[in-house]
């Protein structure tokens, strides 16, 4: 894609079926919501304000290396992720992010959380697969999926021990820093 694909009123609901396809954004300059051309922003999709877009099937979302670099924005409206892969690109920014009452629901796909350093040392996590902004009244919640070098359980860069994972279910180390989500038996 070579700006991302935005969804922004109630009439924009997007069902997306990967169907072993990829998709990669490319790097774009975001001014007061006009895409123009440039090479500090790179997300595949951006939902804003009512928009709802539902991920699902194999395949992969994959951003490209930016200043801020993100698979999904829901900046507002409602994303559902309920299968692919997900990769940001270079030292990355956030893989799936939240802000203005953006909701996030994620039951499955996996999600490759890419290293950065973070503002403050001790409060980001080193690698940052899910955020939300600050004071945003935004939501993750998260039923299942796969997620390599995050925890959804602890998400450092909320605050230590904070949890996206939805009541009723886990997060369980399946191999050395691979976390699986699951319904708690």
């Amino acid at each position: 894609a070579e700006t991302p694909i935005i969804l922004s009123s109630e009439s924009e609901e997007l069902i997306l079926s990967l169907n072993g396809k990829k998709i990669v954004a490319k790097t774009f300059t975001e001014n007061d919501g006009t895409i123009t051309e440039g090479n500090t922003d790179s997300y595949a999709f951006w939902v804003q304000k009512d928009g709802k877009l539902t991920i699902e099937g194999k395949g992969e979302v994959r951003a490209t290396d930016a200043k801020y670099s993100m698979a999904v924005w829901c900046q507002g409206g409602e994303v559902t992720i309920k299968g692919g892969t997900f990769y940001n690109g270079g030292d990355g920014c956030d893989l799936i992010y939240a802000s203005n009452a953006g909701k996030v629901y994620i039951y499955g796909g996996e999600f490759h959380a890419t290293k950065r350093s973070g503002e403050v040392p001790g409060t980001k996590n080193e690698y940052s697969a899910l955020n939300l902004k600050d004071n945003s009244n935004s939501e993750i919640l998260v039923y299942g999926g796969k997620f390599y070098g995050f925890n959804p359980a602890n998400n450092v860069s909320e605050g230590p021990n904070t949890n996206f994972v939805a009541e009723g279910y886990e997060s369980i180390e399946i191999e050395p820093n691979v976390f699986e989500v699951r319904e708690i038996q």
